[in-house]
């Protein structure tokens, strides 16, 4: 966004941008924001990489929740289903355990009560986003199957043929397919419906997500709809747990890993 800046944040254009209830509850003027926009946006992105390597722990994420929650305010306009759900996945953030490892400084726990209850708070806001991405897709679903294009399986057709959406020269030629129409407009309303439900039987599991993946990838591909995706397909993620990540490693490692001893030793030679 940081070429339409002028445009979008700071007010100099024809949208009617109004106040944001958020500062403004706080005593912090809209305007005031508005005319130093750069200035936030440069303590934004500090906060963006503090965040991403664990430093300042809960308190940065609190912040980054707050410049999120402002800078969504401020382009309203320009906002899709994915930023909403960012913006609680955030949230959640503030209460999942990401720092016992993944920061620069790993958080050690005082007392074996702080660790239980820190293990608690953190189960409870992964169930919360998992169950927050459930509803995201049952809902999609449910408007899907109210709409005459969806309903009547040529959802696809309209979409890819659409000019806006062209990510392949193969758009074209696959909206021509009524094969492949029917089944990807059907597929995506059934697997937006199922999904809530047999995300959490642990033989369909991963069929579940490879699936949703398959849907993301597709959609970044051919729609060209790249940050909505991205999200979706990290946040997949945590329907997985820890003991199944350990073994999907360990499978990488047994099956990959002479490969990466051959390659460091044929470097070590040359």
């Amino acid at each position: 966004m940081w070429d339409f800046n002028k445009l979008i944040y700071k007010g100099e254009s024809f949208l009617m941008l109004e106040a944001t209830p958020f500062l403004e509850f706080f005593g912090i003027h809209t305007a005031f924001v508005r005319d130093n926009f750069e200035i936030f946006y440069f303590v934004y992105i500090v906060l963006i990489f503090l965040f991403l390597f664990g430093i300042g722990k809960r308190f940065t994420v609190l912040l980054l929740f707050i410049s999120v929650e402002v800078v969504q305010n401020l382009a309203w306009l320009t906002l899709n289903g994915g930023d909403n759900i960012l913006k609680f996945a955030v949230l959640y953030f503030i209460f999942i355990d990401s720092y016992s490892k993944y920061s620069i400084k790993p958080f050690k726990h005082k007392n074996e009560f702080s660790k239980q209850l820190t293990n608690l708070l953190s189960n409870l806001a992964g169930y919360s986003l998992c169950i927050h991405f459930s509803l995201v897709y049952f809902l999609s679903a449910l408007h899907k199957i109210n709409a005459d294009v969806w309903f009547n399986g040529v959802a696809t057709y309209y979409v890819l043929g659409s000019e806006r959406f062209q990510g392949t020269p193969w758009n074209q030629l696959l909206v021509k397919n009524g094969i492949f129409v029917t089944i990807t407009t059907y597929g995506t309303v059934l697997l937006e419906l199922l999904f809530p439900f047999l995300v959490w039987n642990k033989r369909l599991k991963f069929i579940c997500i490879l699936s949703a993946a398959s849907l993301h990838l597709g959609i970044a591909i051919f729609m060209m709809l790249y940050d909505f995706q991205i999200l979706f397909l990290l946040l997949l993620g945590f329907f997985i747990t820890n003991n199944e990540w350990k073994h999907v490693i360990e499978i990488v490692n047994n099956k990959y890993g002479n490969v990466k001893v051959r390659l460091l030793n044929l470097a070590l030679k040359k």
